[in-house]
């Protein structure tokens, strides 16, 4: 098991207010983390997990665990994401390494090395003294239902998740790939350079192509610069992980309006990071009323 003396659990609750299932959970869950942060000072959910993030990598924890306010889930939930890696499941491969993809499942995760635990039964006492190098999954995201009765499944959402420091450092060196931030097309640059070299060029077409030239002039190239965004609230400077609505297009140009969570997740593609799916816990969504996740082949399905 991963370290609970590594793991900071976090919970955004703008409102103050947590579901007394959370709350419980959390009760129940005793050993499992080392610390929780519970922000309520701010009602914008991507500036609050930025706030819980600049939080954790100025902490010396190694895993941050986010839960949101409205999820209830049981010890062995937690249990089940603070797990290093899913041995039960086929991964693909590399075609280096030789081996057949036929019936794998999902790609293999982005994974590190680090010292882990070595603990008894489900809710039996951890032996802090044993300790083992292993390989642990750096981004663990748990399915849950959306509130509806048709509990189709969550893909990819910020309630139930494992990241290892790693994930941020690593999106923090995301770097613009370089070219100019305003785009032409080919065809109306050349004509462009026709006219300028034709010898029967008009005074109206001069003045055209200067104004042309002194835009193309202004076009800022951000090659190298960092990808991610800045921004500073209460005299602290943050990064935007989890940039969310139609400024995503600025990253995948081809985005439509998204969450922060799938900002956050956009991002680690990007930066070819790898989640694992967990589709092993049993979390309850609660809103009007609870609504189940039952597994990956009930609701929605997979």
């Amino acid at each position: 098991m991963i370290d609970p003396r590594t793991v900071m659990l976090a919970i955004p609750c703008y409102d103050g207010k947590v579901m007394s299932e959370t709350a419980g959970a959390l009760q129940s869950c005793q050993g499992l983390f080392a610390a929780v942060s519970m922000p309520t000072e701010c009602s914008h959910v991507s500036l609050v997990r930025n706030i819980i993030a600049g939080q954790f990598l100025a902490s010396t924890f190694e895993w941050l665990v986010c839960v949101d306010s409205d999820i209830a889930f049981h010890r062995r939930d937690l249990e089940i994401l603070l797990e290093p890696c899913d041995t039960s499941v086929a991964y693909l491969e590399d075609a280096s390494e030789g081996s057949s993809r036929c019936g794998a499942q999902h790609p293999r995760p982005t994974r590190t090395t680090l010292a882990l635990t070595v603990d008894g039964q489900p809710g039996g006492r951890i032996d802090y003294a044993q300790k083992m190098l292993g390989a642990a999954d750096v981004l663990v995201c748990a399915e849950y239902s959306f509130k509806n009765d048709a509990l189709a499944p969550v893909r990819l959402g910020m309630g139930f998740v494992r990241i290892h420091r790693s994930v941020f450092e690593t999106l923090q060196q995301l770097k613009h790939d370089g070219g100019p931030t305003v785009e032409v097309q080919r065809h109306c640059m050349e004509r462009l350079k026709e006219a300028r070299a034709a010898s029967d060029v008009t005074a109206d077409t001069l003045a055209t192509l200067k104004a042309v030239d002194e835009l193309l002039a202004s076009v800022e190239d951000k090659a190298g610069t960092a990808r991610l965004w800045q921004t500073t609230h209460k005299g602290r400077l943050y990064t935007d992980f989890y940039p969310s609505g139609p400024i995503l297009s600025q990253f995948v140009p081809t985005a439509e309006w998204k969450g922060e969570d799938h900002g956050f997740f956009t991002l680690c593609m990007l930066a070819g990071i790898i989640p694992r799916i967990e589709t092993r816990t049993r979390l309850m969504h609660i809103g009007r009323k609870g609504y189940p996740y039952l597994g990956p082949d009930v609701g929605g399905g997979q």
